[in-house]
């Protein structure tokens, strides 16, 4: 076999062009696409000028950060949309569905029973579509004086009327040990609840 090798003695040098120039034309403007607003309160109670800056435009989106709302709306998702020849915002979802937590005072022994607005705990488009086997409830009761206690409950859908509306009645069963016996609660006790769909 015969060795080779090779020489040259120039060199080559690919490069791009000395100079490049770029133009860059965005074209007329559109408008703008949709957003995502977000404040305390309604957004049919904001003031838009001044609290967002601008007005809504169709397909905006807007969520209520109002923790103390009075409708139970907080972080309520709305989209504002064209209805019935006019635009309005419209409730969409929530963005934590179908949970409630909230601690309730039971007036044990004459009134062991309380009631949740179902609009607190599931979607508003969900409301009059489910019934009490829906709801899982989960409850924990404080004691003043360390005893153990042992409950149970019962869970009644209350369908709206006229003037309410529709209501999760739950009525507890509870007995607290006193150091010798399990006695009837004879005052009343925080419960803990925590409610979700089942």
């Amino acid at each position: 076999m015969v060795d080779a090798v090779l020489f040259t003695d120039e060199l080559a040098v690919f490069s791009g062009p000395d100079q490049v120039e770029v133009q860059l034309d965005y074209g007329p403007s559109g408008d703008r696409g949709s957003l995502i607003f977000v404040a305390n309160g309604q957004p049919d109670e904001i003031d838009w000028e001044n609290e967002i800056g601008q007005d809504p435009k169709l397909f905006d989106l807007f969520v209520n950060l109002d923790s103390q709302d009075v409708d139970n709306e907080y972080l309520m998702i709305y989209q504002y949309r064209e209805a019935l020849g006019t635009t309005q915002w419209q409730p969409l979802t929530k963005l934590i569905p179908n949970t409630y937590s909230s601690n309730v005072s039971i007036g044990f022994p004459t009134v062991n029973y309380c009631y949740i607005n179902t609009s607190q705990i599931v979607d508003p488009s969900y409301v009059g579509s489910t019934d009490a086997s829906n709801f899982s409830v989960q409850v924990t009761f404080s004691t003043s004086a360390g005893y153990p206690i042992v409950s149970s409950i019962k869970t009644e859908k209350i369908d709206a009327t006229l003037s309410e509306p529709e209501k999760l009645k739950i009525t507890f069963y509870a007995k607290e040990f006193n150091g010798t016996s399990w006695v009837d609660i004879s005052e009343p006790r925080m419960a803990n609840l925590h409610i979700s769909v089942v």
